[in-house]
Formats: structure tokens, sequence, C-alpha cells
């Protein structure tokens, strides 16, 4: 053989090991190499063939996170894992995980930059800024922008100045056209694989006139994320004070759009919020903030359920507590993301 292609080859093989053993471990290595000799049973008896072998099972933990709160809203901690029950299309799960959570938060703040209304700054660039100041020192939180396209503003960051300095970069919208459910989605993406606490603060007019995702696309992706959303609507006082110069078309749009926020909220746990006012925004942070830093997290693994990729709906109840102290069960309220697509079951 040619010198030259037997120098080329051995590169090849040096390189094809050298990437393999990159690749990290995988479930059949070592599988060719001689086992070693099996210890004897109580009685001098061999193991049997398969008792060599131990069996892994992947189980996939559904985890949901709670907020719970009395018939005022104020969030109510102390409560015990025995205070929940877990109900998925109406079958009792065992909740295997459990843990009262005050980690630090992981935030995607996306907001709606488009030429869209005249409501730039007051419904913008402050209520960003103000929610912004509302984060801990120790919180994550980046920024996302969308026209026709969700882009990144900031990247994840600890540093308030450098998501100040991200929204100073928003001076001129550019495009009419609007892409939310794209920017949902790519938001929803972007917090897929971080752990922890972790929300949407979206600031929008829930109108969606150019993304590549329709509204269901979005939807389903919401349901099957472990990710709340906080949407604030906007353009509230533009709709006040012109509704009803607005023709039936106009005004069906922006009802659909507020229907589309609102429904982002409940089917992952959050809380809508449609501000016609300035002075309400520092209440929504407050709300916010105070929400996500009181929840629960509960764990379970979905039983008796067939494996069909089905969406299902979870329900949870909790124990009615002494709120007040007068000596009487006070009723509380609950909130959760309402399902998951179940692709697990026994």
């Amino acid at each position: 053989m040619n010198p030259r292609r037997l120098v080329a080859l051995a590169v090849l093989i040096v390189f094809g090991a050298g990437f393999a053993l990159a690749q990290g471990p995988r479930r059949n290595v070592g599988g060719d190499i001689p086992l070693p000799p099996l210890p004897e049973r109580d009685g001098g008896a061999d193991l049997d063939v398969d008792d060599r072998f131990a069996l892994s099972i992947d189980i996939e933990v559904v985890n949901v996170d709670v907020v719970v709160t009395d018939r005022n809203d104020n969030p109510i901690s102390g409560l015990v894992k025995e205070d929940f029950r877990v109900f998925v299309d109406d079958g009792e799960q065992v909740v295997t995980n459990f843990s009262p959570t005050d980690t630090p938060l992981t935030v995607v703040i996306v907001i709606e930059f488009g030429d869209t209304f005249t409501y730039y700054y007051d419904d913008v660039i402050g209520p960003s800024a103000g929610f912004i100041q509302s984060l801990r020192e120790n919180d994550w939180a980046a920024i996302i922008s969308y026209d026709i396209r969700p882009q990144i503003v900031t990247d994840f960051t600890q540093n308030q100045n450098e998501l100040f300095n991200g929204l100073r970069s928003l001076q001129f919208p550019g495009f009419r056209e609007t892409s939310l459910y794209d920017a949902v989605g790519f938001a929803l993406e972007r917090m897929e694989n971080i752990e922890g606490k972790k929300a949407i603060f979206l600031l929008s007019s829930g109108i969606d006139t150019f993304s590549k995702r329709n509204y269901g696309d979005m939807l389903r992706q919401a349901e099957s994320s472990d990710t709340m959303i906080y949407p604030v609507g906007m353009g509230q006082s533009f709709f006040l004070f012109n509704e009803d110069r607005m023709g039936n078309l106009a005004r069906m749009q922006m009802l659909q759009a507020r229907n589309a926020l609102q429904t982002l909220a409940r089917v992952t746990g959050g809380t809508s919020f449609f501000p016609r006012f300035e002075g309400e925004y520092p209440g929504i942070y407050e709300t916010v903030s105070i929400h996500l830093r009181n929840q629960y997290s509960l764990g379970f693994v979905p039983r008796g359920l067939e494996d069909d990729n089905d969406l299902r709906e979870i329900r949870i109840e909790v124990n009615d507590v002494d709120v007040d102290g007068d000596g009487d069960l006070d009723e509380l309220k609950i909130r959760h993301k309402k399902g998951f697509y179940n692709s697990i079951g026994e």
C-alpha cells in the first residue's frame, strides 16, 4: 500500500478514536469486555445470567410550581406536602417531590417594540425599567424585543445596568407588524434547560400579524413548558379613549388580543394585567415579584396514563387554613399550570 495512504489511514484511526472518546459514555460501551467471575450465592449456587445486569429505567417527573393566596391575593407560606393533593385527569397522583422555594429568579422580559400605537414610553420603557428595579442582586434577567421577529436585546445577566443599557437601545420602532407567537416561542425555548424559578414578563398588545407560528402552536408550547408567563397588556389607555370610535373589526381584534394574553397566563399559572394608568404599574411589579418568590414546587411521576402524547389536565387542591387567626378555616386560591403533554405513562 502507498505509504501516504498508510499515514492517512493511521491519522483517521487515531482521530476517530479520540472523537469517540470525546463524545462521552454510551450505554453499551464495554459490552464486549469479559465479565469478572460471578460471586456465588449462599449454598454455592451460581447467579442466574440475568442477575449480572441492573435494570435502569428513565422516570420523568412532572414539576409544577404553585402559588397559594388568600382571598385578598396575599401569598400563603408555611404549607407542607400533606396540604396538597394532585390530580391528573381526575386520577390522584402521589406527590414525590415537595419544597417551598425561595430561590433566585430567572426572568425574560419580552417587549413588543413595533410601530403599532403611540404608547412607546408609558407602555414599554417605563414598565420595563420598573420591573428591572424590582429584581434582586442574585436574580438573572434577559430582554427580548420583537416586531416582525424576536431578537435578544440583552442576554442573561445579573447586572441591572446592562439591562438598562439594553432598554436605552430601543429608540425608534422599525415596523408596524408584530410576531407575538414567535416571540413567546423563542423565549420559552431559551428557558427550556434552565432550572429553578423562571418566568416571562411579557409586555404586549396581544396582537400578532406576522408570526410563522400560529396561535395553537404557541399555546401548545406554553402548555408543555414549566415557565410561568405574566402578560401586561399594552395600549389599554389607547383602547379606553378610542373604543367608541373603533369599528367592529378593530374592537374585535382588541378583544381577541386580550383573550390571547389571558389564556397564556392561565395555562402557565401566571397572572395577566391590563393597566390603564401609569400608577398601576408599581403594584404589578410587586405582585409578580411576591408571587414568584412565594411558590411551592410539587413533583410527581404520572401514573395510570396511556402513552399517547395528549394534553393531560392538572388539578391541584390545597387544604383551607386559618389565615386570620379567628378560629375558622379560610378558603385559599391556588394558581399553577393547567396541564402537560404525556409521553411517559405506565
